[in-house]
Order: C-alpha cells, then structure tokens, then sequence
C-alpha cells in the first residue's frame, strides 16, 4: 500500500496534476513501454505488441481542494485528518483507479492505458475535458476499456443515466467472473469512457467500483479489501476477454 499512500498525499485538483503525473511516470521507469501525453496532458501507455490491446482507463485528477493531509488507518479503512484531526478527503476518486492501472502496467505483458486529465467538474467548467480533447485514433486498436472509477464494492456500470449511454451489454463480463468478485451490472453516472462513447467510440465500455466510500466529500475513505478485490477482477478480465 505505499504507493497508495503517496498518491493519496499529493493534491491533485483539477488542472493541478503535474505532481501526480510525475509519480505515476517515476513507478513506470524502466518497463518496456511506449508513453505518449497529448496537448491536453492526457497520458497514453502502450505494453506490449498486439493487434488489438486491452485497456483500462483512469484520471489523475481529484475534486478536493489542497491541505494538509495526515493518513489514517482502522478497521481496513484508509482516510485522512487535518492539522486539527478533521477528516478530508483523499481523492481516492480516482487515485484507486491509478493505483490498479500501474500495479497492471507491472504485471500484465500487453495492455493500453489511458490517464485522462480534468474529468472532474471545477467551478464553471464541465467534466470529462481531457477525454473531450483527445484524439479518438489511439483507440483504434483497442478493444474494450474498463475504467476503474466507481465508488463502492459491487458496480459495473454498463449504462450511463446521465448522458443516456449504452456502455456495453450487461453480459459484456461473463456472469461467472461477476459473480466470483462479487459484481453485477448497473445504471451510473458520467465519466471519461461515457465522454467517449458520446463521441462515438465503438467498443464495449465500463466503469468499475474500486473501494472508495464518500467520494467527492471530506469523509471519503478506502476500504483496502475492495480495492484488491476490484484489482484482481480486473486482472481476470484482461486474461479471459
């Protein structure tokens, strides 16, 4: 967990990410991979020679504002306090989802990865900015996307409410794999894969939860058995699919 923990400790507010972005090239120093960022700061990894790659997506960005934050540990939890013991929040929303994509760009020989900028809304500006800006071409040999970006323990989300989106079919995951980890298909919100298919991406998209509680609020914490259990799920997806 102590990559985890530094991601958690560094801020990373929206249009803020350059600290975060340099940790995530530190951990990826020295792997055979091809690292491009476009002119939006989107970053794109490739591992790997295939004629058509898995992917996983995330974004660097988070909604909480910069503080200090001092990590606690209880019960399996992960949280944060300020200088005066108030909690804070951590910006596992969607530090997680980086997490499980650098621990994969270990560990599985070919994959694709996209660490999209700006997806959370910031004042007057909208949501999902770097996936609005990037160039849809990188895709083209890709042939799903599993974001890891959902609260909670359980979620598939194959159908977007808010933008009125069909992600994938909700058998896309086979039923037995959903059931071993304990996840089943749901209606969710926005985030970059929706962004993507609004623009007109072809391929079977999701949004995956990866062990945050709270998110977007102060109380937001981690349960760390979650999230090993959405890694693992998402480590047996790109080996069967």
């Amino acid at each position: 967990m102590k990559l985890l923990k530094q991601l958690y400790q560094i801020n990373s507010k929206s249009g803020q990410e350059a600290e975060i972005k340099r940790l995530v090239l530190d951990q990826l120093e020295g792997l055979p991979l091809t690292v491009v960022e476009d002119d939006f700061g989107n970053v794109f990894i490739t591992k790997g020679q295939a004629d058509h790659y898995p992917c996983v997506a995330a974004h660097l960005d988070e909604v909480h504002q910069p503080g200090v934050r001092h990590l606690q540990e209880a019960d399996g939890m992960i949280f944060a306090t300020d200088d005066k013991g108030e909690r804070v929040g951590i910006g596992a929303d969607d530090k997680n989802g980086i997490w499980i994509a650098l621990r994969l760009l270990h560990e599985v020989e070919t994959l694709k990865v996209a660490f999209f900028v700006q997806e959370e809304k910031d004042g007057e500006l909208s949501g999902c900015r770097g996936s609005q800006a990037c160039d849809l071409a990188w895709f083209d040999d890709v042939r799903y996307i599993l974001q890891c970006d959902r609260k909670g323990n359980s979620d598939i989300v194959t159908y977007s409410e808010k933008a009125d989106v069909r992600l994938c079919e909700d058998d896309f995951i086979p039923a037995e794999i959903r059931k071993l980890y304990g996840y089943e298909p749901v209606h969710g919100g926005k985030t970059d894969v929706v962004a993507l298919k609004q623009r007109g991406l072809k391929i079977p998209c999701c949004n995956l939860s990866c062990g945050y509680q709270n998110a977007h609020k102060p109380e937001e914490y981690t349960i760390v058995k979650d999230l090993l259990n959405a890694y693992h799920f998402v480590h047996h997806i790109l080996n069967v699919l």
